[in-house]
């Protein structure tokens, strides 16, 4: 039985699941810990969103549902929903939301915990913070080096993802 497969039996991680349609199947795995689920009920709902048409949590589903369904995540877009950060700690990241964990192999995260991205943009909280943690609810939970990915390029954790073309000269022109 594998470390996910204990700690799924055991009620230590729990299947991520905001409501899938009928026709949509998960392709790829996400689960989250104790403090993660805390963090969904508790701190989630009261982040105030910058954008017009979802609110946090509604940003958060969407991500998580286009990520589960295995739909190509666009980075390097004004937002990159994905990122490495260090110590393989990656970010999920919407608009107004972050959330950290680890990749157990490609295509299945575990995540911990999250946070309103203005506490981490006004330096109320900063990412070593979440990194510390993360790596530390890691080891507790028994994964060791080998039992998840180290990489850090997103080709190590997910199979289907797009980085769009960059303009060159860095900028955008438009012709009159």
């Amino acid at each position: 039985m594998s470390t996910i497969d204990t700690l799924l039996a055991g009620g230590r991680l729990r299947p991520v699941d905001f409501g899938l349609l009928d026709d949509e199947l998960p392709e790829r795995g996400l689960v989250g810990t104790e403090r993660f689920f805390g963090f969904l009920t508790n701190e989630l709902p009261s982040i105030p969103s910058q954008d017009a048409m979802l609110s946090a949590l509604e940003q958060l589903a969407s991500l998580f549902n286009r990520y589960l369904t295995n739909t190509p995540l666009i980075l390097n877009s004004p937002i990159s929903p994905l990122r490495h950060l260090e110590d393989a700690v990656w970010e999920f990241k919407t608009l107004d939301v972050r959330v950290f964990g680890w990749a157990v192999r490609k295509d299945y995260f575990v995540v911990d915990s999250g946070c309103d991205t203005k506490k981490l943009k006004a330096g109320n909280i900063n990412y070593s913070a979440f990194i510390n943690q993360t790596t530390w609810v890691r080891k507790n939970l028994g994964f060791q080096s080998g039992t998840y990915i180290t990489g850090s390029h997103p080709s190590n954790v997910i199979e289907k993802f797009v980085i769009p073309p960059r303009p060159k000269g860095g900028a955008v022109h438009r012709r009159r």
